[in-house]
């Protein structure tokens, strides 16, 4: 989940918590308020009628019964129960049929106010005393209008509470996706750096805050990064040609000692052993220098459309100037019709030397034994396998091929330095390619290579 999300469902959250909290704090205010306020007008009309009944003048009684009827008026589902001195059994049958406490007679026996509400209903009890007589009223009803009050603001609040966490959920949202529009554009303009730009730096707006500050320290890094790869590419630029002269000076006199006539044989031995080995190094310093220049800036290299055809049978060809006795064969039967798949845009000598040192490995590990290259597209890629017979590769070992100076442990007998596949691989890579490697030891290794196509 994005960060900006995870704040505005977090601010959602605490916002629905405090109005839940306030919203059943209101709830049970305005309720305890409603009761209360039923309550003393039942204990009202209760009073009345305890007050009413004491009277034996018939004439006071209806007195009592007029002001109730004419300005109180009567309560919904409204039953009072009145009990004289000495009334036992009256008192006996009510416990049975009120579902009041214990609790609620004892307050009315203590002449303090008894209030119970339960299932709707509302019930009270006074104990009422006057000129020397006593009696008990104990009444009850039900607030339709109260408890449809109750109902609307229930309703009310849930719907409400609903709305607002659409609202607070939308707000947060729009406010989070505000206050990252910033580090968005920062992501931006850092995912746009990349080694052949390493002068672009990020803008800052001046508002001394954290997005400024982390604009500020990327600028840094990039400042670090730039000297560093420019310090890297002067060492490549003069490695590559101080190792590469002398190299050179010492192939030619051994090919000039080589081609002296009458020397000794062992002499002759000799200038082609130096000769040889003078190729071997003069390839493995290319190989470390071209390692260490697609590792940070090989873009620096002219691309353009290549035919992946074309580059295998220039592969090929290579191949039969190095290895002469090699059984490497080019299968042609799946090429697309389309010649636009066979293309992909980069950098010729580059992708020959990967693919190169994919097929020479395969031959170098097979002994000599066949091995197919096959040409062909899936998706949006042009697909190139290549497979041998050779010696495989162990399984918990393929992860590592692509390190670099790392050699297979079944490897042991054949001479390498662990370059040509990491080189491979930064080369694959730079052409936005990726490779697949399948092995079995002692039966063989496929190298499948993916590369995009050149439109």
């Amino acid at each position: 989940m994005k960060i900006q999300n995870r704040i505005a469902l977090i601010f959602t959250i605490l916002t629905a918590g405090i109005i839940l909290a306030l919203s059943v704090f209101i709830y049970t205010f305005t309720r305890k308020g409603i009761e209360n306020s039923f309550f003393h007008r039942l204990e009202v009309r209760a009073d009345i009628v305890g007050h009413a009944s004491l009277h034996e003048n018939k004439s006071q009684t209806s007195i009592y019964y007029d002001i109730k009827e004419k300005h109180l008026g009567d309560l919904p589902y409204e039953q009072h129960n009145i009990i004289r001195s000495g009334e036992v059994e009256k008192v006996n049958q009510l416990k049975a049929q009120l579902p009041v406490p214990p609790s609620f007679y004892d307050q009315i026996v203590r002449k303090e106010p008894a209030r119970y509400f339960e299932n709707d209903t509302s019930y009270v009890g006074l104990n009422i005393t006057q000129e020397g007589k006593n009696l008990i009223v104990i009444s009850k009803a039900v607030d339709l209008y109260g408890l449809e009050e109750m109902d609307n603001l229930k309703n009310l609040m849930v719907i409400g509470f609903f709305i607002a966490m659409i609202f607070v959920f939308t707000f947060g949202k729009l406010f989070s996706n505000q206050i990252f529009e910033p580090i968005r554009r920062i992501i931006r303009n850092v995912k746009g750096i990349n080694a052949h730009n390493l002068n672009q730096r990020l803008t800052i707006d001046g508002t001394k805050d954290e997005i400024d500050a982390l604009s500020n320290t990327f600028n840094d890094m990039l400042d670090r990064l730039e000297i560093t790869f420019d310090m890297q590419n002067n060492f490549v630029s003069n490695a590559s040609h101080e190792f590469r002269t002398p190299l050179t000076v010492i192939s030619g006199e051994a090919q000039i000692g080589l081609s002296l006539p009458q020397i000794p044989e062992e002499a002759r031995e000799s200038f082609q052993m130096i000769f040889r080995e003078a190729e071997k190094l003069e390839h493995l310093t290319s190989s470390m220098l071209s390692l260490a220049q697609t590792g940070f800036d090989g873009k620096r290299e002219q691309w353009d459309k290549i035919r992946i055809d074309e580059l295998i049978l220039s592969v090929k060809s290579a191949i039969d100037q190095i290895l002469p006795t090699n059984s490497v064969e080019i299968n042609f039967d799946d090429l697309p019709d389309d010649e636009k798949k066979l293309e992909v845009n980069g950098n010729e000598a580059l992708l020959k030397a990967a693919f190169t040192n994919i097929v020479l490995n395969s031959c170098k590990y097979s002994d000599n034994k066949p091995v197919s290259v096959k040409i062909g597209n899936e998706g949006s890629n042009i697909v190139v396998e290549v497979t041998d017979q050779g010696i495989g590769i162990p399984d918990r070992e393929i992860a590592q091929i692509f390190v670099p100076f790392f050699r297979a442990s079944n490897t042991n007998k054949y001479k390498g330095y662990g370059i040509g596949l990491p080189l491979t691989n930064n080369i694959i890579k730079m052409h936005q390619g990726s490779i697949m490697v399948k092995s079995v030891v002692g039966v063989g290794t496929r190298f499948i290579t993916y590369l995009p196509f050149g439109y």
